[in-house]
């Protein structure tokens, strides 16, 4: 490939733009197209830079136009232009390529190509692929602009190096957007696709590096095919879709992808948090099977949301705050003062309230995602605990019969003053033999579960005459409080009124 002029290699771009047009009639072109390998081909118009260059503004090539191994100084213009294809595979070209609204029945193919100034295909039409495999493309801001292009076909950018912003805002691509082995670097956003729909996979794989943002805001793809390795340091999901998670490095689990939605950074953008992220990727979990990790997935997004929450609201108290500290003139009065007051201590109170709250149903029921875990996670250990209660209760006769004419029966009565304690006198006593034995087990249970009875409640309550009663008898109520706390926070939590949305 020539580095420079040389008479034997340089052609004139108007020239070249003549034979590619079909000017002249003793040289016409093959169906094939016009072919040019390894010359140099300068710009000879003394005009603007937008002439000075290989000009094809508007114009109509019937063939292919094939550029290859060639060095070019100067722009390659193609606005508005009509070209069965584009090859322009291994070429030089020093500065801008400006294809905006370019149709090609077929692609354009930029394979192995070293570009040095920006690729412009703003509202280009593609029949089938644009080939940017193994290309380097490097550019002070955007690089690659493929703002509302339409490709039948796939972008590939297979192990190609590009400095600079790669934009596909609002295209449509009928196959892949494939950055496997890709160099993506750039200051700010190196990929940005908001909303583009890509019918095929997005793949980030085979040692792909990302420097900057990927930026996939409102995007849509068929799957996403991406390996851990080759995650960018910051992602924007809002509002992204796509179908599923495929190839053998895509994770499933939900540990790998809580860390893939972690790379946003919604305060960076004035938000606090971006739950419709969390959302879909559970879903999508759903629907392929994993409906653990999906379950895992909306819990922590729970968490977020309620954390963002309680950010956004002691903001509130620290402006408030702060507001009845800058303003000792309002505050001179007692009526004003009484007021700031009264409203620093209600978002206080407000706070706390949904602080404590959000860490019962957190711990409980997993923010009405397991509504289960308030059953392993409280009332079993409940009835645990008040089984050894109650039990110790009735170890040391602190337990009585809860019937009140078993409490005025003669034989309850006449063991009151009995050594061996009134339980145990009154249960050896002939009238108590068919009277229902305590057990503590069941007896925790019946008063823990309220949708529950085993009649053993109705039957005995603990004696509070006694300290040990006493406790017990205490405990009793607090058992009975915590038994339809739970139940009711289970209830809500399979009913959906806990969640902070309606994602099954």
């Amino acid at each position: 490939m020539p580095d420079g002029p040389s008479d034997a290699v340089t052609l004139r771009a108007t020239f070249l733009r003549y034979l590619a047009l079909g000017g002249c009639d003793a040289c016409q072109l093959p169906e094939t197209g016009l072919l040019v390998w390894g010359a140099h081909i300068f710009g000879d118009e003394k005009h603007s830079e937008d002439t000075k260059g290989l000009d094809f503004e508007g114009a109509t090539l019937p063939h292919d136009l094939g550029l290859v191994f060639c060095h070019i100084p100067d722009p390659i213009i193609l606005r508005s232009a009509k070209v069965k294809n584009l090859f322009l595979h291994g070429s030089v070209v020093k500065a801008a390529i400006k294809a905006d609204r370019l149709q090609a029945e077929g692609g354009v193919f930029l394979r192995e190509a070293k570009l040095a100034g920006k690729v412009q295909l703003l509202g280009a039409r593609l029949g089938s692929n644009l080939d940017c495999d193994g290309a380097a493309l490097q550019a002070k801001g955007e690089a690659l602009i493929c703002d509302r292009m339409q490709v039948e076909g796939s972008v590939f950018l297979r192990g190609a190096k590009i400095t600079g912003e790669v934009r596909l805002l609002g295209a449509r691509l009928g196959g892949d957007l494939d950055c496997d082995g890709a160099e993506l670097q750039a200051k700010g956003t190196a990929l940005i696709c908001d909303g583009a729909k890509i019918a095929g996979a997005f793949f980030l794989r085979g040692g792909a590096t990302v420097s900057g943002c990927i930026d996939l805001t409102d995007a849509t793809f068929g799957s996403i095919c991406d390996d851990p390795a080759c995650w960018p340091p910051e992602l924007i999901l809002n509002r992204c879709r796509y179908g599923a998670f495929q190839g053998n490095d895509a994770p499933m689990d939900s540990d790998m992808r809580l860390k893939w939605l972690a790379l946003q950074k919604p305060k960076k953008y004035g938000q606090d948090f971006w739950p419709d992220p969390y959302e879909h990727c559970a879903k999508v979990l759903r629907e392929m099977g994993h409906g653990a990790e999906a379950t895992k997935i909306l819990i922590e997004k729970e968490r977020l949301q309620r954390k963002a929450r309680q950010e956004r609201l002691y903001r509130d108290l620290e402006q408030a705050r702060e507001e009845w500290t800058n303003s000792p003139e309002e505050n001179s009065t007692n009526i004003s003062a009484e007021s700031d007051t009264g409203k620093l201590l209600r978002l206080r109170l407000h706070l706390t309230l949904i602080a404590i709250w959000d860490g019962i149903t957190g711990f409980f029921v997993g923010y009405g995602r397991k509504p289960f875990d308030a059953v392993w996670r409280g009332l079993i250990p409940l009835w645990i605990v008040g089984t050894f209660v109650f039990a110790n209760a009735e170890r040391h006769g602190a337990i009585k019969p809860n019937l009140p004419q078993i409490q005025l029966n003669p034989a309850w009565v006449s063991c009151a003053a009995d050594q061996r304690g009134q339980l145990d006198c009154f249960l050896n006593h002939p009238d108590a033999a068919s009277y229902p034995r305590f057990n503590a087990f069941i007896y925790s249970a019946d008063t823990l579960i309220p949708v529950v009875s085993l009649e053993m409640q109705s039957y005995w309550i603990p004696d509070d005459r006694s300290d040990r009663g006493m406790l017990a008898r205490g405990y009793l109520w607090f058992h009975i409080a915590m038994g339809w706390a739970l139940t009711l926070l289970t209830v809500a939590g399979f009913s959906g009124l806990i969640k902070t949305d309606n994602t099954k």
